[in-house]
């Protein structure tokens, strides 16, 4: 080994160490980068964009409900679960969805007096309120129920 060529060896292993730990910091910053913005579940994004037409349906403060998950829901279910919940009225502005179109079923957990949540049948109130919108921007139906049911309960 000739002696001129340690100190060389060894400044290049020092800019390699060097270029190596700062491709790191930037990799991990890129990372934390991309956590601190999430993205919706796959298939759910359109849903996620009705979030706010869902949350003006409560017609109630922001800080007095609780945001539980949303799902979503194949038109012919949503129209059973309604007719199932409501069999003989289930409110005059309910209409069933176009076969084609998607449902996203928005669950809260709060306080919901009679009348508060648009949608809802009257006379009913609950600890819990599940509003139905289509992707496409059309509220559908809500429920005012005294808790949430089980598929809803485990999501945050």
């Amino acid at each position: 080994m000739r002696p001129d060529l340690a100190p060389a060896q060894a400044a290049a292993r020092r800019r390699a160490r060097a270029s190596a730990l700062l491709t790191s910091f930037v990799v991990a910053g890129l990372g934390l980068a991309a956590c601190t913005r999430p993205t919706p579940p796959v298939g759910l994004a359109d849903c996620y964009e009705n979030l706010p037409l869902a949350t003006a349906a409560l017609n109630a403060p922001k800080d007095s409900y609780h945001f539980s998950g949303v799902k979503l829901v194949p038109p012919r279910m949503m129209a059973r679960l309604v007719g199932h919940r409501f069999p003989t009225d289930p409110g005059a502005h309910f209409q069933p969805p176009a076969a084609n179109l998607q449902v996203c079923a928005f669950a809260f957990t709060g306080d919901f007096p009679s009348g508060q949540v648009a949608g809802a049948p009257n006379g009913v109130s609950g600890k819990a309120a599940i509003v139905l919108v289509t992707t496409q921007r059309k509220l559908l139906f809500s429920f005012v129920l005294p808790r949430l049911p089980i598929r809803f309960s485990s999501m945050t």
